[in-house]
């Protein structure tokens, strides 16, 4: 029976609320904890070796208090007697975490955008320093002759090759699968291609989009980082897995057009509708909680995603002035929920210089809690996703979950998501924007006979769906 490898750095390194890849590491790690005995859980440290976490610190990691610490350390594994800890951060990553977390509370609102854009070419530069370190290492031991690992024995059918050396490096075997499925652009695919080399080990690798080859203008990362991911993953993977139909057709498209020798499996396997929030309490949120929610009020649209150019916030800012020009306090409210992603600085000046927020009736959120975040779900009247391109659209399904109505995109992977019962409209046509949000909006008995709709014929998906899913099909591998 093949041993699993969840490659958990990703989940490790992120203290903040977890938005959609994140949360699919840790929701499939969660389900391995629970479902799948002998699982080993490990993280990459900076040196490039795979160590193993322990059950404490995978429970550590797991609980939901990780994402709300106040602090960016990542657990360090328990030192050997005779070996030295290793460090899972370098200095300079741990620098960024420190700035990532005080950066905002240390500096004022003004400067803080500048000092992010500046932090970010940074994190790039440095990004691309390590990945080259790596590429020439690899390449100055690929015509190395590998030692063999040590094979199973009689007494040890398990096989000594699978339990952890002194370090605390994994050791699986080929008969093994690893699954890498984070943030691995940003800590280094190239890792993984090494373990494989090393050990045999069947590696499972996600796509969750191509936007930043195909939509370069829409993405915070560098076209060539990813183009370097995607085909280094082609010559380590077993499987790839898709989160949707969209996402597997262009990453195929990607491959045949740089022309790559070797196009491993590609699997669709959706993503699980986020789970609906049980309705706490509003005596159990904290005291900026509740005045956040009391300020929302209810009637409002909602628009939960990373604040960001390929997000479209921008046509929603266009639409909520052009109300308030018509209807003056009469205008809806607009309850924008995220963290601020790249390029959108002009944006928020713009936004937060506006008349139609200075008069209140755009309020932004972020760093929310689930708590809150089911609150604002079931007080909204709608929620709106004109973004520009999407791999899934983790958050219209969401409100499909909560039983609202979401007016999207009319993009590929939107439409696939919410199972075609959504109205959707071109991200670039300001007038069916204006038109149907307005529409929804003043219109309560078709919200209601939408909501129905959406009750009675909308099917979630659950992340134990998605893990046993992810599961067969690394299983089904020859």
């Amino acid at each position: 029976m093949s041993r699993l490898y969840i490659d958990l750095t990703t989940s490790v390194r992120w203290r903040r609320p977890p938005v959609g890849i994140v949360r699919l590491e840790r929701e499939f790690a969660r389900y391995c904890l629970e479902h799948e005995p002998g699982s080993v859980f490990c993280e990459v440290d900076g040196g490039g070796i795979y160590r193993a976490l322990s059950a404490r610190q995978v429970r550590e990691v797991l609980d939901d208090a990780w994402c709300k610490a106040p602090t960016a350390t990542a657990p360090t594994p328990v030192p050997q007697a005779s070996v030295p800890a290793t460090p899972t951060r370098t200095r300079m990553q741990r620098c960024f975490d420190w700035l990532a977390w005080w950066g905002p509370r240390a500096v004022p609102a003004a400067a803080w955008p500048l000092l992010q854009d500046l932090g970010r070419v940074l994190v790039a530069h440095h990004g691309a320093w390590l990945r080259h370190r790596e590429a020439r290492r690899a390449a100055a031991t690929a015509s190395a002759p590998q030692a063999p690992l040590a094979q199973a024995t009689a007494t040890d059918p398990a096989g000594a090759a699978r339990r952890p050396d002194a370090s605390g490096a994994i050791l699986p075997t080929a008969a093994d699968l690893f699954f890498s499925i984070g943030l691995q652009w940003h800590h280094g695919a190239i890792h993984a291609w090494r373990l494989k080399r090393k050990t045999g080990v069947r590696v499972i690798e996600a796509c969750f989009d191509t936007i930043p080859i195909d939509y370069p203008e829409y993405a915070g990362s560098a076209r060539q980082t990813f183009a370097e991911h995607f085909t280094l993953i082609a010559h380590t993977a077993n499987m790839v897995f898709a989160i949707s139909n969209t996402s597997a057709e262009d990453l195929r498209g990607f491959y045949e057009r740089v022309g790559v020798l070797r196009q491993p499996p590609i699997r669709t396997v959706y993503l699980a509708t986020p789970d609906v929030q049980a309705d706490a309490p509003i005596a159990a949120l904290d005291d900026a909680e509740r005045g956040a929610l009391a300020q929302a009020g209810t009637g409002f649209a909602l628009y939960v995603s990373t604040f960001e150019t390929r997000k479209n916030h921008r046509l929603l800012l266009q639409v909520w002035k052009d109300l308030y020009r018509e209807r003056g306090e009469a205008c809806p409210l607009l309850v924008v929920v995220g963290m601020f992603g790249w390029g959108v600085n002009d944006l928020r000046e713009e936004m937060q210089a506006s008349e139609v927020f200075t008069a209140g009736h755009i309020l932004m959120l972020h760093h929310v809690s689930d708590a809150l975040l089911g609150h604002l779900y079931r007080q909204c009247a709608l929620t709106v996703f004109p973004s520009f391109y999407e791999g899934w659209g983790l958050a219209a399904t969401e409100s499909l979950a909560y039983g609202k109505l979401a007016l999207v995109s009319d993009v590929p992977a939107l439409r696939e998501a919410t199972q075609g019962l959504c109205p959707t409209m071109h991200p670039l046509d300001f007038p069916a924007w204006r038109r149907q949000i307005a529409a929804w909006l003043d219109d309560a008995p078709a919200r209601e006979a939408a909501e129905a709709r959406i009750r009675a014929s909308y099917v979630p998906r659950h992340w134990q769906d998605f893990s046993r899913e992810l599961l067969a099909a690394a299983r089904s591998l020859a």
